[in-house]
């Protein structure tokens, strides 16, 4: 199998239709037809990833050998087509239990965020008024300061950065469950244009 990406295509050499997709894999749920192949679907996807502000992909697979026929092609697009859209929905799954599991989090975080910020607040002004050399204070000081950092890292990585990422892929998926699928034959190894990956 050999790769390659330029933008708005992504293109895919394949020893034949079978290295496509994985017959041996059972679907899983809500996958009804064959699985794509893991490492082709996860190229598929960080390329689009990577071009995230092409807004149409064009997805072009080259097999060796015989042309398939016209319905043959027709089946594999569908399949292609079908696999991506339930990754997609999966995917905004993902986007809207992140998004609620943060903003859980963060409404179990406030109120004991208050509660050591208070403490932390106190302890520092203590610090102000007793000897430097007071080390419980500020070991007490910096305990809580460190409550309060871990108590938020949860949710802001959650809605930030997790959210971020999440959103990227199910927009990727999304569009290759609408790309342009052209299949393309070639009777031995042809050279790839842009960046490859082999």
């Amino acid at each position: 199998m050999r790769m390659a990406r330029s933008p708005g295509k992504v293109e895919v050499q394949l020893k034949d239709l079978g290295a496509l997709f994985d017959r041996t894999a059972p679907p899983s749920y809500p996958h009804t037809g064959p699985m794509v192949s893991k490492a082709v679907a996860k190229f598929l996807a960080d390329s689009v990833r990577e071009e995230r502000r092409v807004s149409h992909i064009e997805v072009i697979v080259t097999l060796q050998g015989s042309p398939l026929g016209a319905a043959e092609e027709a089946t594999a697009r569908a399949q292609l087509h079908h696999f991506f859209a339930n990754e997609a929905e999966l995917a905004d799954l993902d986007v809207r239990v992140n998004r609620i599991e943060g903003l859980g989090s963060l409404r179990f975080s406030i109120p004991l965020v208050l509660l050591a910020g208070l403490v932390a607040g106190l302890l520092y002004v203590q610090l102000g008024t007793i000897d430097a050399s007071d080390l419980l204070v500020a070991l007490a000081y910096l305990v809580f300061i460190t409550i309060v950092w871990v108590l938020l890292w949860d949710p802001a990585e959650k809605l930030l950065f997790d959210s971020y990422f999440l959103r990227l892929q199910s927009r990727a998926l999304r569009k290759l469950a609408a790309a342009k699928i052209v299949f393309v034959y070639a009777s031995a190894p042809v050279p790839l244009p842009g960046r490859q990956l082999d």
